[in-house]
C-alpha cells in the first residue's frame, strides 16, 4: 500500500497534515498547490523532495499525485473538490465538506460520476478511541441510549476578516467546530434528527459566536449540542443510557502526545471503569485509511460514508436555520453562481427534444418543476446539473412558495445569462383567483419576480367552469399581444373545457390552447393530491390528445415514488417518511391516499417486471410509459437530489413497443 498526496492550500492544517504524511509509513507527499509561486514555495521549503505548483490546476494534472487534501476555506471545497475528482484524483476533503447540503451534494455526484474516491476528514472516525466507543454502545454496555451530549468550542481572538468570523468565508462556530458534536451525535444514535430547536448570537459580521441546538430523533432520543468561537466549552461527549453512562473527554483529538487514550464508562450496580488504549497520530490514522481505500478501489469510506456526509450537512442547515444564519453567498441575489458549470459531466443519457405549436424554440422531453426547492443553493446544484443535461424548460408558479421559486428561477438564469436558451413555464389564476381579471396582474408579479419580460408557455393554473372559456381566451390574447406570453394552456382543465376554448378561438381567429397540464402517469389517481386538480389518464381524455396532438405537460408524472422501493416498503408497512431535503415531498399518508388500489398495484408489478427484463427500474418504465404516449408528452419531473434527476434522464433511452404500453396500463 503506498500513496502519493498533493496538498491544495497552504494553511495551518495543511501544514498539521503535511507533517503527518512524512510519519506515516506507507504515504508520500509529493506536490503542494498554491495560489502563488511565493506560498508554495514558502511550504515546501519545510518538506523535502515536494513538488511547489503555482496553481491548482498544476497540482490537478501532475501524474505524480494520487489523492488530494483539500485544506482551503470552506466556501471553495465545492469548486476545488469537483475540478480536483474530474482530474482523476482521490480527494480528502476538510470538514464541513461544503458550506451546505447542495454543495456536499454536488460533490458527492461527482464522485460517484467519476468513480474516485471522496471522504469527508472527520479524522476522529477514524480512531481506535471512537470504533470502540460505538462496539460498547452497539453491544448494549449502558443499555438503550437516551440521551447525548457534547461540545466543541474555543475562545479565539475577534479578527473579523479571519476565516472564523468572516461571513464571507462562511465563518462561525457551526461551520468550523459545531460539525464535530452533529456528527458524532448522530454516529451514537445511529439516525437522523427530526428536529432542531436552537440558540445562538450572531456577532457583527453576522456569522455565531456561539451556538447551541437540541436534537430531537425519531426513536424518542435527544441530544444537546453547543459550539463558539468566543467562548471556550467543555469539549466533551457524554452518554446517557438505561443502563449506565459514558463519559469522553477527549473525543475529537482522543490521544496524548504518547498516543494514549481513555474514556470512562460507569455501569448500573458496578464501578466505574476506564476504557484505553494507544493509537498512531491521528492524522497519521486518516491518511494511511484513505489510501487503504483508494487501493481497494472504494470511491467512499466504511467508516465515513458519503451518505454520512449528506446527513450531517442537512442538520448543519437545519442548526443554521433554527437560529438565522444565512451566509452572504447563499442568498438569491448574492448567490456566488454556477458550482457545477466550472466543470464538464460525464457522459450520461442525452436529453432530447420536440415542438410545441406556436413555440419558435424546441422543448426539453422532460421539464424540471420548480416547486420544492428550500433555498437558493439547493435550487443552483439541482438546476445546473439539469440545464447541464440538456434540459432547458422549467415549470413554476405564481403560488410556488409564496413567488419564492419564481424568484430563485429568476436569479438562477440572470446570474448565468442563460434566459434566451430557456423555456419558463408559468402559471397563475389559481383557485380562488380564477378570474380573467386575474391574469394581468399576477403574470406582471411572475415577470418581475423571473426577471425577464416573457414567459414562453402560460397555464391557468385551475379552471372556474363559472366563467365562459371565451373570456379567459380573450385574456390570454391580450397577454400575447402584449408580448409578456408566447404560447398558453390550461392547467387542470377538463378536455371538454379544452376544446370549447379552441373552437372558440379558431372561430375568432384567435390564438388557442397549446398545451395542457394535468396530471398524467402510470398509474392512477384514486383521489386528487390537492383539490381542484384533474388527470389526463382516462381513456376519452387520451383519445382527445391523440386527435389534436395537443401538446401534454403533467405533474406527477411519475406518481410521487409510486414505482419507487421506498413504495414497497410503504406497501409492506416497513418505511419511514422520507428524509426531508426539499419544501414539497411525498408522505406515506399522501401515497397511500392518492395511489394505493388493486389495479395500480398490478401497474406497479407489471412494471417492476419489464424493468427487470430490460436491466432498468420501475420508475425508469413508469416514466417511459408517459414520454412515449401517441400525442406530445412533456413530463415535468421534480428530483430532490441529483441522483432522481439522473434516473429521469434514463427513461429517455428506453423504448416501448405499443403492446408493452397497452400490457402495462392493464390494456392487454
Amino acid at each position: 500500500m503506498a500513496g502519493n498526496w498533493g496538498i491544495l492550500g497552504t494553511g495551518r492544517i495543511a501544514r498539521t497534515f503535511a507533517k503527518a504524511l512524512q510519519e506515516s509509513k506507507h504515504n508520500t507527499l509529493v506536490a503542494v498547490g498554491s495560489r502563488t509561486d511565493e506560498s508554495a514555495a514558502e511550504f515546501v521549503a519545510k518538506f523535502e523532495g515536494v513538488t511547489p505548483h503555482a496553481s491548482y490546476q498544476a497540482l490537478f494534472i501532475d501524474p505524480a499525485v494520487d489523492t488530494i487534501y483539500i485544506s482551503t476555506p470552506h466556501p471553495q471545497h465545492v469548486e476545488w473538490t469537483i475540478r480536483a475528482l474530474q482530474a482523476g484524483k482521490a480527494v480528502l476533503g476538510e470538514k464541513p465538506l461544503g458550506v451546505n447540503h447542495a454543495e456536499a451534494m454536488a460533490m458527492v455526484d461527482c464522485a460517484e460520476l467519476t468513480q474516485r474516491f471522496l471522504m469527508e476528514a472527520f479524522m476522529y472516525r477514524l480512531h481506535p478511541q471512537t470504533e470502540r466507543l460505538i462496539a460498547l454502545i452497539r453491544d448494549g454496555a449502558i443499555g438503550e441510549v437516551r440521551h447525548v451530549q457534547a461540545s466543541f468550542g474555543f475562545q479565539a481572538p475577534y479578527e473579523p476578516t479571519s476565516r472564523l468570523f468572516a461571513n464571507a468565508l462562511a465563518g462561525g462556530g457551526i461551520m468550523d467546530v459545531g460539525c464535530y458534536p452533529v456528527s458524532m451525535v448522530r454516529l451514537i444514535l445511529g439516525s437522523e434528527p427530526i428536529s432542531v430547536d436552537a440558540h445562538g448570537h450572531l456577532g457583527e459580521t453576522g456569522v455565531d459566536e456561539w451556538a447551541a441546538a437540541l436534537l430531537k430523533f425519531d426513536n424518542g432520543t435527544s441530544a444537546q449540542i453547543a459550539t463558539a468561537v468566543s467562548l471556550t466549552l467543555d469539549n466533551g461527549v457524554s452518554i446517557y443510557g438505561t443502563g449506565g453512562h459514558i463519559r469522553v473527554k477527549r473525543p475529537w483529538g482522543p490521544s496524548d502526545a504518547n498516543g494514549n487514550w481513555s474514556f470512562e464508562m460507569s455501569r448500573s450496580g458496578a464501578k466505574s471503569e476506564t476504557v484505553a488504549g494507544r493509537s498512531d497520530p491521528i492524522y497519521v490514522l486518516e491518511a494511511e485509511h484513505v489510501t487503504e481505500c483508494v487501493q481497494a478501489n472504494r470511491i467512499e469510506s466504511p467508516l465515513m460514508s458519503h451518505a454520512d456526509s449528506l446527513g450531517n450537512a442537512l442538520a448543519l442547515d437545519a442548526w443554521r436555520r433554527a437560529i438565522g444564519l444565512e451566509f452572504e453567498q447563499e442568498r438569491p441575489s448574492t448567490h456566488r453562481g454556477p458550482l457545477l458549470g466550472q466543470v464538464e459531466k460525464s457522459p450520461q443519457p442525452a436529453m432530447t427534444y420536440a415542438a410545441i405549436d406556436g413555440l419558435d424554440k424546441p422543448v426539453s422531453r422532460l421539464v424540471m418543476g420548480c416547486d420544492n426547492q428550500p433555498n437558493m443553493s439547493h435550487a443552483a446544484v439541482m438546476w445546473d446539473a439539469y440545464f447541464e443535461a440538456g434540459g432547458n424548460a422549467f415549470d413554476t408558479a405564481y403560488i410556488y412558495g409564496g413567488g419564492s421559486m419564481e424568484k430563485l428561477l429568476g436569479y438562477w438564469h440572470r446570474q448565468r445569462g442563460v434566459r434566451r436558451e430557456l423555456v419558463i413555464v408559468g402559471k397563475g389564476a389559481h383557485t380562488p383567483h380564477n378570474t380573467p381579471e386575474q391574469i394581468a396582474p399576477q403574470l406582471l408579479m411572475s415577470l418581475e419576480r423571473l426577471q425577464t419580460d416573457t414567459i414562453d408557455i402560460y397555464f391557468l393554473h385551475r379552471d372556474n367552469p363559472d366563467v365562459p372559456v371565451h373570456e379567459f381566451i380573450d385574456a390570454l390574447n391580450e397577454e400575447v399581444r402584449e408580448g409578456r406570453i408566447r404560447v398558453f394552456g390550461g392547467s387542470n382543465w377538463t378536455w371538454s373545457r379544452v376544446q370549447a376554448a379552441n373552437v372558440y378561438a379558431k372561430e375568432q381567429d384567435l390564438q388557442g390552447f397549446s398545451a395542457i397540464s394535468n396530471n398524467f402517469s402510470l398509474a392512477r389517481m384514486i383521489e386528487p393530491i390537492w383539490p381542484g386538480v384533474e388527470s389526463a389518464s382516462e381513456p376519452d381524455y387520451r383519445a382527445f390528445l391523440e386527435e389534436h396532438q395537443l401538446a401534454l405537460m403533467p405533474w406527477s408524472s411519475q406518481a410521487r415514488g409510486f414505482f419507487t422501493p421506498w413504495a414497497e416498503r410503504v406497501i409492506a408497512d416497513t418505511a419511514s417518511e422520507n428524509q426531508i431535503i426539499t419544501s414539497v415531498q411525498p408522505t406515506i399518508r399522501e401515497l397511500r391516499r392518492t395511489w394505493f388500489s388493486e389495479d395500480n398495484f398490478e401497474r406497479r408489478r407489471r412494471a417492476v417486471a419489464l424493468a427487470a427484463d430490460i436491466g432498468v427500474e420501475a420508475i425508469h418504465i413508469a416514466l417511459a410509459y408517459v414520454l412515449q404516449q401517441p400525442f406530445p408528452t412533456f413530463p415535468v419531473i421534480g428530483p430532490r437530489v441529483l441522483k432522481e434527476t439522473r434516473s429521469s434522464m434514463r427513461a429517455l433511452t428506453i423504448e416501448l413497443t405499443g403492446e408493452e404500453l397497452d400490457w402495462l396500463n392493464l390494456d392487454l
